[in-house]
């Protein structure tokens, strides 16, 4: 079993613990608790189930499982406030002893670019691309550790950093710039858009040598289910994947620019009272 299906499974069990020790079960804590739940069982599917396993051997499978650990998963984890949750596994004298120290006894604190929104566009989008580089790539699914041990994990921590400043884990409010949100989610959006056009349009052949039928039998692959039977199977392979990547980058960043849309109507009073002051500033500056 792959390390981060047995954290879905020890995750699923604290985030029960937690659950049941909270005094007061509102509307919100069971919404988030149903969430949390349903976004472990989606990352043990996509790491610990047959089809994580097929991922190995299938281009396209890899590409579902790499957007459910790097999107879907940390949305709902951060949005579920599931860390958050973890303070009531703890007994209440540990608890309050643990949330003293963490908001006044602390001494260190990380340095603010560190904990910066860009820092987390930059640490999403250079995973992203650098694990589908053909070097990283045919590494990686060739070695079934690198992919437990090194991508996945770097999938799941760099989507819970990139999300941690976009979804509100309520009751915490996000605090992050509605700039530097719209600038997450525009960045990575065309970032993903770029990487499935080079995946597809912008190539004439597969980039990854261990889909390819000679280097998979040498890897010892070719018995496994999902293997392309030619390069020109392997190439179609490769363009199907990066369909995936296009489409589902669409489908996580429109609840992403409702929840900023909401916040503008929030502060504003409408998009519409919004949109007229940026133009005012921006008139009033030429």
């Amino acid at each position: 079993m792959s390390p981060l299906a047995v954290v879905a499974i020890v995750g699923a069990v604290l985030s029960m613990i937690a659950y049941s020790r909270r005094p007061g079960h509102s509307y919100r804590v069971q919404v988030q608790f149903v969430v949390t739940l349903a976004s472990f069982a989606v990352l043990w599917f996509a790491t610990g189930s047959s089809f994580a396993r097929e991922g190995m051997t299938s281009l396209p499978i890899h590409m579902v499982s790499h957007v459910l650990v790097m999107f879907v998963v940390p949305m709902g984890l951060v949005g579920g406030a599931f860390f958050r949750s973890l303070w009531w596994v703890l007994s209440a004298p540990a608890r309050r002893s643990l949330l003293s120290w963490w908001y006044r006894g602390r001494t260190w604190r990380a340095p603010r670019w560190l904990v910066h929104p860009y820092t987390a566009l930059v640490t999403l989008n250079v995973v992203m691309v650098a694990s589908h580089t053909p070097v990283v790539f045919d590494f990686v699914m060739s070695r079934m550790w690198a992919m437990d041990w090194l991508m996945e994990p770097a999938f799941l921590l760099s989507g819970l950093f990139f999300f941690h400043f976009i979804i509100p884990s309520l009751p915490r409010h996000n605090h992050a710039r509605l700039s530097a949100q719209l600038a997450m989610i525009v960045v990575t959006m065309a970032e993903m858009f770029f990487l499935a056009m080079s995946m597809s349009i912008f190539t004439s052949s597969a980039w990854y040598s261990v889909m390819v039928p000679s280097a998979a039998m040498m890897a010892g692959h070719m018995d496994m289910p999902g293997m392309a039977t030619s390069a020109t199977g392997a190439f179609s392979q490769q363009r199907l994947a990066a369909g995936i990547l296009w489409i589902c980058g669409d489908f996580w960043a429109v609840p992403c620019l409702v929840l900023i849309a909401r916040q503008v109507i929030a502060r504003e009073g409408s998009l519409f009272a919004a949109l007229e002051r940026q133009t005012s500033r921006l008139s009033g500056v030429a």
